[in-house]
């Protein structure tokens, strides 16, 4: 079995002069998928909570809890609805990459390789006063010879690539730049509207020589944001495919089906991290960009959640 990955989300098809990929395909079913969900519970939501509406409530209720211990209860309040609806995004597409058929189905396209060519040709000209070890010369015009090595010489292969149809939202750098441009953004809005201009200004520039760095930081976030969630999601797809192509070679009893299991366990807890860490990283972006320099920002009796002081550390 043949490993194949690719960095890129491949086009499937064009809208105008917008190129529709396999990412933002998978993407507009995430989000259909939430909002579908979403409304059917809300709609049927009662006072004893059934089983879907159980288990929403328990996840609810934990992220609540860890973004009111971070930015307290007044701030957490204020930014949970976009918050949450971060981390359930990011939860859900990253455990869309797991379904079947997701990234094996897809079409057939062939596209060219350039390959080093291997054998040596003989020379044209077999009246030349020099032999090279492994040259190869071309009669040009006139007496003009060129005179080319193996290395320089290529060749034109075809070979079929499967497109797939369907990739996860979050293996495309540019659907983690586009939230982590969302995160910085709202960073920048809640800091001026809390503080305005010139105290959030003051904030940064406290003392005065550290403003350029301050200043770097910021933009910062968004690589370390969308690089950290975009790396970890890629190496899980090329991890799996890795695995699946061993397990297939080995072919022994029941190797190939219980080995990839243990993978697709740890990508289950890997995606609901990743989800978690960027969530709670907004969050105490949020926190420190609304507090004023000499403010805690944290209501009498409140603490920072463990689990958000240990994202609050990753993401520094």
């Amino acid at each position: 079995m043949e490993v194949h990955v690719e960095i890129a989300a491949e086009t499937l098809f064009n809208i105008g002069p917008i190129p529709v990929t396999n990412s933002m395909l998978t993407m507009f079913i995430v989000m259909a998928a939430i909002l579908i969900v979403g409304w059917r519970i809300a709609r049927k939501a009662q006072t004893i909570p059934t089983h879907p509406q159980g288990a929403v409530e328990v996840a609810v209720e934990f992220l609540l809890g860890l973004v009111e211990g971070t930015a307290g209860r007044k701030e957490g309040r204020r930014v949970f609805p976009l918050i949450g609806a971060i981390f359930f995004f990011i939860l859900i597409a990253n455990y869309s990459g797991l379904l079947p058929g997701v990234g094996t189905i897809g079409k057939w396209e062939t596209e060219e390789v350039t390959t080093p060519a291997v054998e040596n040709n003989q020379q044209t000209n077999p009246d030349s006063p020099s032999e090279e070890s492994g040259a190869l010369q071309i009669a040009a015009a006139g007496n003009t010879q060129l005179t080319v090595s193996p290395a320089q010489q290529a060749e034109q292969k075809e070979e079929k690539v499967l497109v797939p149809f369907f990739r996860a939202p979050n293996a495309d750098l540019n659907m983690t730049i586009a939230m982590a441009l969302v995160t910085f953004f709202l960073v920048q809005v809640r800091g001026f509207s809390v503080n305005g201009f010139v105290g959030r200004i003051k904030h940064m520039a406290d003392p005065p020589f550290l403003f350029p760095l301050e200043l770097i930081a910021e933009f910062s976030r968004i690589i370390s944001l969308s690089a950290r969630l975009f790396g970890n999601v890629l190496a899980g797809e090329v991890l799996l495919a890795v695995m699946y192509a061993m397990a297939s070679a080995i072919k022994i009893a029941v190797i190939p089906l219980l080995f990839p299991v243990v993978f697709l366990g740890l990508e289950l807890l890997f995606g609901a991290i990743q989800a978690l860490v960027f969530a709670l990283l907004t969050v105490v972006y949020v926190s420190l960009a609304a507090s004023g320099h000499d403010d805690e920002h944290e209501e009498p009796g409140s603490e920072a959640h463990p689990i958000a002081q240990a994202a609050g550390s990753a993401g520094d």
